[in-house]
């Protein structure tokens, strides 16, 4: 974090002195070399510290097919849902200026394809290596696994630093905190962060896409709740995916007990 907050120092004297938009592209691609930077240090200094295989701490394993289908109804579902949920924290405690300001700019003042790396390509794999890799293995190689999975995700949370950020981020990081640990494997946990991540772009960027009031409303517009059948027809299809998940992640297990079963036999 504190190299993040020095190279934004950086960025703001370089702004100062070239006279450069927060909107401007040189801005956008100094913004994506921030986060690599600062988080690829963080990982690759953690890395050296555990003194173990890359694979034993970030877990690029292979996941099923059902496994990957499963995620993608469980996200869809659970884009509606965390949508509304936004909302009505946004109702509760509305967002100050400059906090909507520094959102629109990150949503909407860059290129399309500037907005997708920075927002949903660059943090899937910086951050899940970070809190799903290095922080989540530390946390599971010395305490339980309970403890793991919320101290992971309160931090995924708290990194955020705004309130209206915490909530979604500290969700999104338990569920992959446990499907990370439940799976084996990092992958399944890139992909729910890119798809929240561009799905949400995307919709806010373009709203004719799916026209329904409410969804995925911007910090920068009035609170509008989604329709009742709308929320309805999220959290069914959340629970379907939820459903799948867990038969998903039994189906993968269940082979591994069986083998531990035997090796001790």
């Amino acid at each position: 974090m504190g190299i993040q907050f020095g190279l934004g120092i950086i960025i703001g004297f370089l702004k100062l002195i070239f006279n450069l938009s927060d909107f401007s592209f040189v801005i956008g691609i100094l913004t994506v070399l921030t986060s690599i930077i600062s988080f690829g240090i963080a990982i690759l200094i953690g890395f050296k510290k555990t003194k173990r295989r890359f694979n034993d701490v970030f877990k690029f394993n292979k996941v099923s097919g059902f496994l990957w289908i499963a995620i993608t109804v469980f996200m869809t579902g659970f884009t509606v849902v965390s949508s509304e949920t936004d909302n009505l924290l946004n109702y509760i405690l509305p967002p100050p200026e400059r906090f909507r300001y520094l959102f629109e700019t990150l949503m909407s003042g860059q290129p399309l394809i500037l907005s997708i790396i920075a927002i949903g390509l660059i943090p899937a794999f910086t951050e899940e290596m970070f809190f799903r890799g290095l922080i989540l293995d530390g946390y599971k190689y010395n305490y339980s696994k309970r403890k793991a999975i919320f101290v992971s995700a309160l931090l995924f949370g708290i990194i955020h630093l705004n309130p209206w950020q915490f909530y979604s981020g500290f969700i999104c990081g338990l569920i992959t905190a446990w499907i990370c640990i439940e799976t084996n494997s990092i992958l399944l946990c890139l992909f729910i962060h890119f798809f929240n991540n561009v799905l949400y772009t995307i919709t806010v960027r373009y709203k004719d896409l799916i026209p329904v009031k409410g969804f995925n409303s911007n910090f920068t517009t009035p609170v509008v709740f989604q329709p009742l059948w709308f929320d309805i027809t999220g959290l069914i299809i959340i629970t379907i995916g939820t459903i799948m998940l867990i038969k998903g992640i039994k189906t993968v297990k269940t082979p591994a007990d069986s083998l531990s079963a035997e090796q001790q036999n």
